[in-house]
């Protein structure tokens, strides 16, 4: 059931997958379940669910270069006329890949008929009911949860991905009218600079719900970073208020790599075109996504622009062990090129907060966080000892990139913010001020980055304008005829659902929120200008 993916390796370089201990043991048992069982119609049942599934899913990823994701699942019913043509053009180039799912399923299907015909296994009811109860919790984990945990990792094994997709598919979007929230935005202009002077290594650090205001060199009580507070007094750094793009990591995180910053703008974001992984690779860069979270967050960074990436499920049993400390190991097995394009996502600051720390409590439980204490004094007094945890790492993280030879730009921030108990409110996926402001940093080093003499700190600056400083620095300007001055966007948890946002602007060193509003609201508003018209 796995040999689909190493198949699909030998003739399709979009296909990702390692094999991960506990789903290789999943996969065993279920196997075990399918032959205890007894019954040829029974196993050929849930082998013709897995081949079905399986046919999509690595046509998918041969053709499109990614994993299918619900929404992709719940358009083929509606786009099987455009699914035709493509086949019909594009078979000759990737009928081999139709073989790696073929092989498999052929042998597992003649093994599984040819021995269960024998009798050599009473058929038990038993192994038929637990088999059908392990499938069904999928879906019903699906009816209890968000979108974004049902989303595929590129390195997770396809029938895993698939397992995901189609259990939320089939209990969020199956039978209900699909609806395209892509706004026709107009198209950025990606413009290469001649003989730009390119930094040898680019650091983009990026921690987990990270707010600004917990930070003590941007003005709260405590000392919760002093490593970097040090680095701000010595100038070897600019500190900088930011707003995020959107409030969960599965939404911001393409929109900072990919430079997008209107809602709805999923062409853009597809597209790739400002995508900075790509124009660091067009300009001989080795690039890396380095993280201890799951492989999904890369699933819309172009995974065809990223040379190499680890992730949780490359190494689980580092991870398990050393939690974010496992970056710098990580790191030691990168594949170094000339020039390197790096994305480091840490999770240190992420909820439940004292188990980032729970390693390491003699260095930073430093304010209370034991269970007698009210629920809400525990936790914030944890949140503020994970960003010490999270400063004495970043230390490592910069000493690790001023190791590398040659000059440099290392770039610190977080995905979003995070609410700590205002309102007995926690968490990050509604746009309020406390998830929409986050910390920047810049550290450059044998570099100056353009403007770096009249940057001031605590100014405000976007994800959006951080990306395009980002892509300036690898040599490329970004034209957005979209942007309005001084206000950008802050979206919802997912970006390819009726998803809410808020206008973010600064007024005298503010930031100041829009009304809500969500992309179904502004398609209706923007249709109904065109019939006026």
């Amino acid at each position: 059931m796995l040999a689909d993916d190493f198949l699909l390796k030998l003739v399709n370089p979009n296909d990702h997958a390692v094999l991960e201990a506990r789903f290789v043991a999943a996969l065993f048992g279920l196997s075990m379940f399918m032959w205890l069982g007894g019954s040829r119609i029974f196993a050929n049942c849930v082998l013709t669910l897995f081949a079905l599934m399986q046919l999509l899913q690595l046509s998918h990823i041969a053709v499109m270069g990614r994993p299918l994701t619900p929404v992709d699942i719940a358009k083929i019913p509606h786009e099987l006329g455009e699914i035709a043509t493509a086949t019909g053009s594009e078979f000759r180039e990737y009928w081999p890949s139709l073989l790696a799912w073929g092989i498999p399923y052929l042998c597992l299907f003649m093994l599984f008929n040819a021995i269960l015909a024998r009798k050599m296994f009473p058929q038990s009811r038993w192994a038929q009911a637990i088999l059908l109860l392990v499938l069904l919790s999928k879906p019903h984990e699906a009816s209890n949860r968000a979108m974004p945990q049902f989303l595929p990792g590129p390195t997770r094994s396809s029938l895993y991905n698939s397992l995901n997709a189609f259990s939320y598919y089939m209990v969020k979007m199956a039978g209900r009218g699909v609806h395209s929230y892509d706004i026709a935005w107009r198209p950025y202009q990606v413009i290469r600079q001649d003989s730009p002077v390119l930094p040898d290594e680019i650091w983009l650090v990026i921690a987990d719900s990270l707010r600004v205001d917990r930070l003590g060199f941007a003005g709260y009580a405590r000392s919760t970073a002093p490593g970097i507070a040090t680095w701000i007094d010595r100038g070897d750094a600019r500190w900088l208020r930011g707003v995020p793009g959107a409030v969960s990591t599965g939404a911001s995180l393409p929109l900072l790599i990919n430079v997008v910053e209107e809602p709805g703008n999923i062409a853009e974001m597809r597209g790739h075109r400002a995508n900075l992984m790509r124009l660091a690779r067009s300009r001989g860069y080795m690039t890396h996504f380095v993280t201890v979270q799951g492989s999904n967050l890369v699933n819309d960074l172009d995974i065809a622009s990223i040379d190499a990436i680890t992730t949780h499920e490359t190494y689980p049993i580092l991870v398990s062990q050393q939690g974010d400390r496992a970056i710098l190991s990580m790191l030691d097995r990168q594949p170094w090129g000339r020039r390197n394009f790096v994305v480091i996502m840490l999770r240190s600051t992420h909820f439940p907060y004292p188990d980032n720390y729970s390693r390491e409590r003699g260095n930073f439980a430093r304010w209370p966080d034991a269970e007698t204490l009210p629920d809400g004094t525990r936790r914030s007094n944890a949140y503020d000892n994970s960003i010490l945890y999270l400063d004495s790492l970043l230390s490592l993280l910069r000493r690790r990139f001023e190791s590398r030879p040659g000059t440099g730009l290392f770039v610190f921030t977080s995905d979003h913010g995070e609410l700590l108990g205002e309102s007995g409110r926690w968490g990050h996926n509604v746009i309020l001020p406390q998830t929409s402001t986050v910390p920047i940093l810049l550290i450059p080093h044998g570099y100056s980055p353009r403007g770096w003499g009249t940057l001031r700190n605590g100014d405000w600056r976007s994800h959006y304008a951080l990306g395009k400083m980002l892509a300036e620095t690898l040599g490329y300007v970004i034209s957005n005829p979209n942007e309005r001055p001084g206000c950008v966007y802050v979206q919802g948890p997912e970006l390819e659902s009726d998803n809410d946002f808020r206008e973010a602007c600064t007024w005298n060193g503010e930031l100041m929120l829009g009304p809500s509003m969500t992309l179904g609201q502004m398609i209706a508003t923007r249709n109904g200008k065109h019939a006026r018209q």
